[in-house]
């Protein structure tokens, strides 16, 4: 992963500049789908079709994790991460990740087009099953330009004007995300169950679509939030999951 490449105090502002290469990464067939199908059975005695977003999504990444492949990568891809922040002078990054299991439907279009950025520097994308294939399949949405400097105070402005743009209509933000798709300000990532894609939330901003039929599940683990959001988006964070 490429993300951080310095951290700069300036008038006692901490900033964090990102290098231009960071991209998205995909990790193919890495969780065998036996495994996965073990993840479907849990969340179906769970949740069934109710769950939005839960964080019970510790419980699906600990199963993911006895098998050696995702064990190793995830390992891996969390070091190369702590090693960059490092190099930035980033050093007391919390330890513990965050989990998130994401389970998108046609009841849940509060949730889709909703562009933002995470609070974290690395989130791994895992998808559990998806909805059948369409424009409304509930994809990735990848945005072409990451923001390359980011203080507390961008990063809290940022996160109010994402927060006015999802209390818009359902139509709108549906027409709004078409719109730069076929400008090329973004881009869809078709994803694969079994594999895995890393990415630095923190810089690129990213939605999903809606589904429209069936349920698209996913878990989501993002890790180290240096703290540039003033307490905002663990507020957000525990609004969403309830």
């Amino acid at each position: 992963m490429q993300s951080l490449t310095d951290m700069q105090g300036h008038t006692g502002v901490k900033r964090i500049r990102i290098d231009k290469g960071v991209a998205l990464k995909s990790f193919h067939d890495v969780i065998p789908l036996q495994t996965i199908a073990e993840v479907n059975e849990a969340i179906n005695r769970s949740f069934g079709n109710v769950p939005r977003r839960s964080q019970s999504g510790a419980m699906i990444a600990e199963i993911l994790r006895r098998g050696e492949a995702f064990r190793r990568l995830e390992q891996t891809i969390c070091a190369n991460a702590r090693a960059l922040a490092a190099k930035a002078g980033q050093t007391e990054l919390p330890a513990e990740p965050f989990h998130v299991l994401r389970c998108a439907s046609p009841s849940t279009l509060a949730e889709s087009h909703c562009r933002h950025y995470d609070s974290h520097l690395l989130t791994l994308l895992i998808p559990l099953q998806l909805a059948p294939d369409g424009v409304h399949n509930g994809d990735l949405v990848m945005y072409r330009n990451p923001r390359l400097s980011v203080s507390t105070l961008t990063n809290v402005i940022c996160k109010i004007r994402h927060g006015l743009l999802r209390s818009l209509p359902f139509a709108c933000r549906n027409w709004h995300t078409l719109h730069d798709l076929r400008t090329g300000n973004c881009k869809r990532i078709p994803v694969q169950v079994g594999s895995v894609y890393e990415f630095n939330g923190f810089a690129l901003q990213h939605a999903n679509f809606d589904v429209q039929d069936g349920q698209r599940r996913t878990l989501l683990i993002h890790y180290y939030d240096p703290g540039h959001s003033l307490g905002l988006s663990a507020v957000l964070r525990r609004g969403r999951i309830r």
